[in-house]
This record gives structure tokens, C-alpha cells and sequence, in this order.
């Protein structure tokens, strides 16, 4: 199992590399990099630039991702397959990988003069990316790299469970909802409820973890004085 997992990591990293090699001559020198809320160019940059830092930025947080166990002082050296944390990880730059790969083929498709519609498209990647980090999110150990990372958390393990298995809950079936308006109101309201849902979700990670530290610390406090 963990052998497949590597394999299809490796595969979606590469791909991005192997489909500007095997294309690189017919994209034109000037490609778009940026789209407005209406989904029309806005930006434009280099053949190189453009191409390039999707499949470089996959390659750099697969790879960071790789590194986790060994500079996290919080996962130290030992960190098995066994263990839910290790079986999580690949998963983890799976999905990464993934997301970074069909944002790069409907880049590459607009650049090569497609029709394809880049913010719908781009929008359901990042929900389905979000709907699948949810799914897995209860299952992350404390550390400094993936997960809610705020004072709390890394500072209480218990918070730390207790913040990413209804964080992963929540995070999955609002990317799932979300999914779902996408298609059923028009694109600016639907923009304006995206930030707002991101904003909520931030806003709810800080409260909640803040109000698990405290309620726990209240507690053992309790506990001790008796």
C-alpha cells in the first residue's frame, strides 16, 4: 500500500514536468497567470514563469512535506507506518500533489487557448482538496507544519484532538456545501460567501482551540486542588 502511494506521488508530481517537455515548444511566450472574479485575464508573465511555478511548488511542499518527521521536533525521527500520523502524511502530499497538478492543466489549457472555465474549475479543486484534507484531519499528530496551527493546539495535545476532529468534520462538510452552492448561485455572491466561510473557519479555530486550552486548564486545576 505504501509503495502504491509513493508511486502515485511521484506521478503527479512529474506529470507537470513531462507535459512542458513534451509541449513546451507550442506554448506561446506570454501566458496567463492571473483571472478577475469574472474569470477574464487580468495578468499576464513569462513562458517560463508561468509554467514553471506550478510544478516547482508541488515539487517544494511534497518535498517539505517528506522532511515533516525529521525536523519536527514534535514528531522527532520515529515516526512509523504504523502509526496514524504516518499513514496520514502520504495521503496528505497526495492530495497536495494533486491540487497542484489539475491547477496546472487548466493553466497549461489556457495558455495552449482553450476554452475552459478557470475559476469555476479552480474554486471545485480547492473544495475537493479542502473536502479531502477534512477527511484526515482528526487523524494529525502536534506539529509545526499541517493542521490548526495556533498557540493552543501546539501547546495541548488534547486541544490539538479536540480542535482537528470537528475542525475535520467542519472543514469537510462546508467544502462539501460550498461545492454545491458553487453551481446554484451566481459567482460574485458566491465569492463574497467563500471569504466569509474561509474568515469563519479561521476565526472558529482560534475561539475553539483558546476555549479547549482554558476549559482543560480550569479543569486539571480542579482536579490538583482536590
Amino acid at each position: 500500500m505504501k509503495n502504491k502511494l509513493n508511486w502515485l506521488e511521484a506521478a503527479f508530481v512529474l506529470a507537470p514536468f513531462l507535459i512542458l517537455v513534451a509541449f513546451w515548444d507550442q506554448i506561446p511566450e506570454r501566458v496567463p497567470v492571473h483571472w478577475n472574479l469574472n474569470g477574464q485575464i487580468d495578468r499576464w508573465g513569462s513562458k517560463s514563469a508561468g509554467m514553471l511555478i506550478l510544478p516547482v511548488f508541488s515539487l517544494v511542499t511534497v518535498a517539505v512535506l517528506r522532511f515533516v518527521p525529521w525536523v519536527d521536533p514534535k514528531l522527532g525521527r520515529h515516526l512509523h507506518w504504523a502509526d496514524r500520523m504516518g499513514a496520514v502524511l502520504p495521503i496528505v502530499r497526495i492530495l497536495f500533489a494533486a491540487f497542484f497538478l489539475v491547477t496546472f492543466i487548466v493553466v497549461f489549457s489556457a495558455s495552449l487557448g482553450a476554452a475552459v472555465s478557470v475559476g469555476r474549475i479552480l474554486v471545485s479543486t480547492v473544495l475537493l482538496f479542502l473536502a479531502g484534507l477534512g477527511n484526515y484531519l482528526g487523524n494529525l499528530r502536534p506539529n509545526y507544519f499541517v493542521g490548526i496551527r495556533t498557540p493552543w493546539t501546539l501547546e495541548s495535545p488534547e486541544t490539538w484532538r479536540a480542535t482537528h476532529r470537528l475542525g475535520g468534520k467542519l472543514l469537510f462538510f462546508g467544502s462539501i456545501a460550498l461545492l454545491i452552492a458553487e453551481f446554484l448561485i451566481a459567482e460574485r455572491i458566491f465569492a463574497v460567501l467563500l471569504m466569509a466561510a474561509t474568515l469563519l473557519y479561521v476565526a472558529w479555530g482560534f475561539v475553539y482551540s483558546w476555549r479547549h486550552f482554558r476549559s482543560s486548564a480550569a479543569a486539571d486545576g480542579t482536579t490538583s486542588s482536590t
